[in-house]
């Protein structure tokens, strides 16, 4: 080949690539160049009331793929663009973003309208943990491995640890769910009767499952500290909504195997988790928090609330539903939550579900209760001076177990639709710090803690006016004596018994022990006092024993002035420590503690012979132990011999003690009403 031709070829290889590099600048210049290519987090910050727009490519003459992105919602930011010049656009810089909608895709939308969200370095980290107690540091360290781009925020209650246990543990305020009796250990022992041997479960609100937990649990679930984990953590979630974490397969996650699962609303086109995520988007919550809130109420199958035919029960609220619960509180919770339900016209599933959402964001999320743990425990104060909240009583649960529960149904969703992926979303996380917070806070054991004696006998004869929860004693036995047989029975089989049997006599004020250990290890102990007496002394017969008595007026088979069941028995057995003392209501159930009324029967036994008195109490004509209107009428109509009093009743219209009931005993009832002046006993 000549030089020539060579020339003539390497210019037209020149002209070719002159052109091609030509056609690709222009192909170039359809492409808005990149500035940044790293990915980023951010939210919608449009007070608009539709949202934002997402659309095709950087610019409004772009194709909507999306119309109404709302305030507050998080989304991924893979790109930043700038328009050309030439382009009609009134945004000067544009986000590429991933979201998910009713269809996930990636799309454009305005940068004006979205602000990002900074991932915190760590020397950003390292200064948030300074919010923080040193006893959270070790947690939020752990965590921070595991989610490095979360966002970890203090929030200061400026509440005393102790003073918020002791308000949220009112009885029927926090529950425990016990379905069988195997987690008594977790419950409030001021809700116990050992008479029956069991615990109330009649609290407005809850169920017969639902039991009041005692302060040392209540602790446990208030305390952060003892939820900063993996899966726990999400109790302190933002509940806000975010396309870029919210999807419906993660709410078919959080619903599987209940009866919402993949099932169609109100059998039509939507199912369960639509509607739900629905429900999110529109009123900005994030709806695996509502997910796992309706599994919370409902359980997985339905419940009374969400049956929709109430043919028979309630035939007014057929085709109603409530799948929050609102309302549901009061002597019949069914009736109640139905017809909250019916108030609100809730007269479909679709309806039911986006009703509770739109409650639940204004009653709770924007009045600050935006986490799970805040929504159970009010403890949240959005004014300047905290005198001016009122705190523990906007709660929306009082199951003290359902922020964890939520949470791990939550995480349960996010790990199913993001895999791995999921520790590197920039959660935000709002962990709320008390004052004068224990080292540590323990969950008690949930093994049985009764350790009390059902009765308790010395040589075969029952204790004198034993009681279950009274611990002391004590016994007279003659001097002579050398030894004594005691035994005792327990109330609770799980619990154990010691220091029965033959026990040996050594000498007056000797203490005998008697331990009683409940299943979970507490221990009760009875301990008797041994009181040496002569011969002499053992035969104060009943008459000595009633002649013998300092406090009260015993007489003609009545007793005045004293008005419990406590002073009673300390007036007669300070007498004679063997006297048996037992006291009946008016329906003839004897009662060991508590105010005594008129016609109460006290019955005394001594050396086998026994003496039955009325008790009375002057201006208490009915026996309700209470001095009021009813017993000025009644005292007025004796005297007006409208009807006629009888027995203790009658001695005590005698309110002068003058032995006659006339206007002076009615004027006496009277000021005593009025708190002019006061009866005594």
């Amino acid at each position: 080949m000549s030089k020539n031709v060579i020339i003539i070829l390497g210019e037209a290889m020149k002209k070719i690539f002159n052109i091609i590099f030509v056609v690709m600048l222009f192909l170039l210049s359809l492409v808005p160049p990149v500035f940044a290519s790293e990915v980023r987090y951010g939210y919608v910050n449009s007070t608009l009331g539709n949202g934002i727009s997402v659309r095709e490519g950087p610019g409004t003459s772009y194709d909507k793929l999306s119309d109404g992105l709302g305030e507050g919602e998080q989304i991924k930011i893979l790109d930043e663009y700038k328009p050309d010049d030439n382009t009609i656009n009134d945004c000067s810089l544009w986000y590429k973003i991933e979201f998910n909608e009713v269809d996930s895709g990636i799309g454009y939308a305005c940068a004006d309208l979205i602000t990002i969200i900074e991932i915190p370095t760590e020397e950003q980290f390292e200064q948030s943990l300074e919010s923080f107690p040193e006893s959270y540091h070790e947690y939020l360290t752990l965590l921070h491995i595991t989610f490095p781009n979360a966002i970890f925020k203090a929030y200061n209650t400026k509440l005393d640890f102790n003073t918020v246990v002791e308000n949220e543990a009112v009885l029927g305020k926090s529950l425990v769910w016990d379905s069988n009796d195997s987690r008594n250990g977790l419950k409030n022992m001021d809700s116990y009767d050992y008479i029956t041997n069991s615990f109330s479960n009649n609290y407005s609100g809850g169920g017969e499952n639902w039991y009041a937990a005692n302060s040392q649990t209540i602790a446990y679930y208030i305390d952060p500290r003892n939820f900063l984990t993996e899966k726990s953590i999400f109790m302190f979630e933002s509940l806000s909504y975010s396309s870029s974490i919210h999807t419906e397969e993660g709410v078919n996650a959080i619903l599987a195997g209940s009866f919402m699962a993949r099932e169609k609303v109100d059998g039509g086109d939507k199912t369960f988790a639509q509607v739900i995520v629905e429900a999110g988007q529109t009123y900005n919550i994030s709806p695996y928090y509502l997910a796992s809130r309706i599994l919370q109420e409902t359980g997985y199958t339905r419940s009374s609330l969400v049956k929709g035919d109430y043919s028979g029960i309630y035939d007014k609220f057929d085709g109603y539903y409530n799948f929050f619960n609102y309302g549901a509180d009061g002597d019949d919770v069914v009736y109640n939550g139905l017809n909250f339900a019916y108030s609100r016209g809730w007269n479909s599933e679709r309806a039911a579900i986006l009703g509770g959402t739109s409650l639940i964001g204004t009653s709770y999320i924007n009045v600050g209760q935006d986490t799970g743990y805040f929504q159970k425990w009010d403890v949240v104060c959005s004014k300047d001076n905290i005198n001016d909240c009122s705190f523990y009583s906007h709660q929306y649960m009082q199951n003290i177990e359902a922020p964890y529960s939520e949470a791990n149904s939550t995480y349960k969703a996010y790990k199913e639709i993001f895999g791995n992926n999921l520790y590197n979303l920039p959660f935000i996380f709002t962990i709320p710090v008390y004052d004068n917070m224990p080292n540590q806070t323990i969950l008690p054991s949930e093994n049985n803690p009764i350790n009390y004696l059902k009765n308790l006998s010395i040589n075969g004869q029952s204790v004198a006016n034993f009681n279950s929860l009274k611990t002391d004693y004590t016994i007279r036995i003659l001097e002579t004596v050398k030894s004594v047989e005691i035994n005792a029975t327990k109330i609770e089989d799980t619990s154990s018994i010691q220091g029965t049997g033959n026990i040996e006599i050594t000498g007056d004020g000797q203490i005998i022990p008697i331990t009683v250990t409940a299943e979970n290890g507490d221990q009760l102990v009875y301990n008797i006092t041994v009181e040496l007496i002569s011969v002499d002394e053992n035969n104060m017969t009943l008459d000595d024993t009633i002649s013998s008595i300092e406090s009260g007026i015993f007489k003609d088979d009545y007793i005045m002035g004293l008005t419990n069941v406590e002073t009673i028995i300390e007036s007669v057995t300070k007498a004679n420590s063997l006297a048996d003392v037992k006291i009946y209501d008016l329906d003839n159930n004897e009662i060991v503690s508590g105010s005594v009324g008129t016609g109460y029967k006290v019955s005394i036994t001594v050396l086998e012979e026994t003496r039955i008195f009325d008790v009375v109490i002057y201006g208490d004509t009915n026996g309700d132990s209470q001095i009021d209107i009813l017993d000025l009428l009644r005292v007025q109509k004796h005297i007006l011999k409208a009807s006629t009093l009888t027995g203790a009743q009658a001695k005590a219209c005698d309110v002068s003690k003058d032995g006659i009931i006339d206007i002076l005993d009615l004027l006496k009832v009277q000021k005593h009403i009025l708190g002019v002046s006061t009866i005594i006993q």
